[in-house]
C-alpha cells in the first residue's frame, strides 16, 4: 500500500537519469520501499528513545524521586533554563554503554550466545517496521494475516531468550532465562484470545481494516469501550509478553542480580533494553489499532476524517503518534503504582484469571454480536 511520501520524489530523480522504462519500473517500486522502511525504523528508533526519557522524567515523579531533571550541560542562567530536562541522558547512556568492552563469558558457548542474542533477540522488532501502520491507510505491507505475522514473529523472542541465557554458562542467567520463556509462552494465550473477540466481529487480521470498522460502530466508540474486558486482558498480557512491571521477573535484580541479561556487557546490555521498549512501542500500535480506533477519532464522523487525511495526510500520523504515546504511558503509570509479582502469582494471573476472562469477553461478544451487530459496526 505504502505511505506515500516518496511518489513524485522517486519519480523526478528517475526521469533525471533517464532510464529506461522497464528499469524505471523495477528501480521505481525497490527505492519507495527502501526509503519508506528508512522512515518507518527512525520513526520506531526516535520514539523507542524518547520513550525512554519520557519513563526516566514520569516515573520519579510518580514516585516522589529527583529522576533525570538535572543531568545535562548548564552553560549559565539560559541556556541552563533551556537543557534542564534531561534531554542529553540517554546520550549520555549510548556512549557510556558504546565505549564499554563487549566481554563474552570464558565458558559460555559463544557461538549459540552470539546467534542467539543477534538473530532472535534484536532482529526480530525491527522485522516488522513493514506491518506497523503510521495513520489511516498509511502501511508498507498489510497481508491478509495481518496481525498474526506480526505475533508469528514476537515468538521468536523468548527462544532467543532461552538460548542467550543457557549458553551464556551463568545459573542466573539460565533461571531468568526459563522464567522469561515460561511467562512468554503463558501470556501468549491470552494475548491471542483478547483479541479473538476483535476479529470475530471485524473478520478481518487487517490493522487497518480493524481499525476504520471501529468509525461505524455508535458515535464512533472504540473496541476498548465495547469490549473492556478484552482490552484489559490484552493490556496485562501485554505487559508480560514485553516483561514490564509488574512482570519483569525474568531480571529480578533482587534475586537473579539481572536474569537472563547478566552476562550482557556493553553494546549487547544497551541493544537488550532498546528492544524491550521497541518491543513495547510495536505492541503499542497494535493496541491502538485494535482497540483504539487507529488514527480515528470518536464522536467524530468518518466521512470528515478521511477528508482531512486526505487534504493533509500527517494528521493521521500525528493523532495515531497522540494516541500511541497515552498507550505507552499506562505502562509507565502501571510501573509506578504495582509492585513485582511472584513467580507462581504470575502463571496463576495468566492461567487462572486472563483465560477465563479471555473466554467470557467471547462469549460476551459474541452475544451481543447476534442480538445487535450494529454495535460492533457491521
Amino acid at each position: 500500500m505504502g505511505y506515500g511520501l516518496y511518489d513524485g520524489l522517486v519519480d523526478m530523480l528517475l526521469d533525471f537519469l533517464g532510464l529506461s522504462d522497464s528499469i524505471q519500473s523495477s528501480l521505481r517500486s525497490t527505492l519507495i520501499d527502501s526509503l519508506e522502511m528508512t522512515t518507518i525504523l527512525l520513526f520506531l528508533i526516535v520514539n523507542t528513545i524518547m520513550l525512554i526519557w519520557l519513563e526516566r522524567k514520569a516515573w520519579p515523579r510518580m514516585m516522589n524521586m529527583r529522576g533525570i531533571t538535572f543531568v545535562d550541560f548548564n552553560y549559565g542562567h539560559f541556556f541552563g533554563r533551556t537543557w534542564k530536562f534531561g534531554f542529553l541522558q540517554n546520550i549520555a547512556e549510548f556512549l557510556k554503554f558504546f565505549s564499554k568492552e563487549d566481554i563474552v563469558p570464558e565458558k559460555a558457548d559463544k557461538f549459540p550466545f552470539n546467534i542467539g542474542f543477534f538473530a532472535f533477540v534484536v532482529a526480530p522488532p525491527f522485522m516488522l517496521g513493514a506491518l506497523l501502520p503510521l495513520g489511516g491507510d498509511a502501511v508498507i505491507a498489510d497481508p491478509a494475516i495481518g496481525f498474526l505475522l506480526i505475533f508469528a514473529i514476537f515468538s521468536l523472542y523468548p527462544i532467543g531468550v532461552l538460548v542467550t541465557g543457557w549458553s551464556s554458562n551463568n545459573k542466573y542467567s539460565l533461571l531468568g532465562a526459563f522464567r522469561s520463556a515460561a511467562q512468554m509462552i503463558s501470556y501468549e494465550i491470552p494475548l491471542l484470545l483478547s483479541i479473538g473477540a476483535v476479529v470475530i466481529v471485524t473478520n478481518s487480521f487487517s490493522l487497518i481494516s480493524i481499525a476504520e470498522q471501529q468509525t461505524l460502530t455508535p458515535f464512533g466508540l472504540p473496541f476498548a469501550v465495547l469490549m473492556p474486558i478484552g482490552f484489559i486482558v490484552f493490556l496485562t498480557a501485554l505487559a508480560a509478553e514485553t516483561e514490564r512491571v509488574p512482570f519483569d521477573i525474568p531480571e529480578a535484580e533482587a534475586e537473579l542480580v539481572m536474569g537472563w541479561r547478566t552476562e550482557l556487557t556493553g553494546f549487547r546490555y544497551m541493544m537488550s533494553m532498546a528492544t524491550e521498549y521497541f518491543i513495547l512501542l510495536i505492541g503499542a500500535f497494535v493496541g491502538v489499532s485494535l482497540f483504539w480506533g487507529g488514527s480515528y477519532l470518536p464522536f467524530v464522523p468518518a466521512e470528515f476524517m478521511n477528508e482531512l487525511f486526505e487534504f493533509w495526510p500527517l494528521i493521521a500520523t500525528f493523532i495515531f503518534t497522540a494516541k500511541l504515546w497515552v498507550f505507552v504511558f499506562l505502562f509507565i503509570w502501571i510501573r509506578s503504582a504495582l509492585p513485582r509479582v511472584r513467580i507462581d502469582q504470575l502463571l496463576d494471573i495468566g492461567w487462572k484469571r486472563l483465560i477465563p476472562l479471555a473466554i467470557i469477553n467471547i462469549v460476551f461478544v459474541i452475544v451481543v454480536y447476534l442480538l445487535n451487530p450494529s454495535i460492533y459496526g457491521v
